[in-house]
């Protein structure tokens, strides 16, 4: 009984440092008044300005892409091109969505930008 007691007390101490240094995680027992030293730091500090974009590399995405790769399950098939990241430091920033699926039952893939090719899209009556 005399230890539930001293815990609990403890408990209470430490609950009353913590409001009376403002804790971030229990913002809910500050006084209405009191305004979070946080959001003051946040809005002192402007955002820096946003770096302009270079020129797009690669297929446009949508557009339809023949593989070149030849140990690819889709060498020399036509798919559809579904992101191209435009960080050059990933080696293979184009993901290409197939009609097909290989033997994991997948049907996208990634490849680098030199073993894929512009292609036209499929017609009407082709898969």
């Amino acid at each position: 009984m005399a230890r539930q007691r001293a815990v609990l007390a403890l408990a209470m101490a430490l609950a009353a440092l913590c409001y009376s240094v403002g804790f971030v995680g229990l913002q809910g027992l500050q006084p209405a008044g009191r305004y979070p030293q946080t959001a003051a730091r946040a809005e002192a500090k402007k955002a820096p300005k946003k770096k302009a974009k270079g020129p797009w590399v690669g297929p446009k995405k949508g557009s339809w892409v023949k593989i070149l790769r030849p140990e690819s399950y889709w060498f020399q098939q036509r798919g559809q091109v579904v992101n191209v990241n435009q960080k050059p430091e990933v080696k293979y920033p184009v993901t290409v969505k197939f009609d097909s699926v290989n033997y994991a039952n997948v049907n996208t893939n990634g490849y680098a930008l030199w073993e894929v090719i512009e292609a036209p899209a499929p017609g009407p009556g082709e898969v």
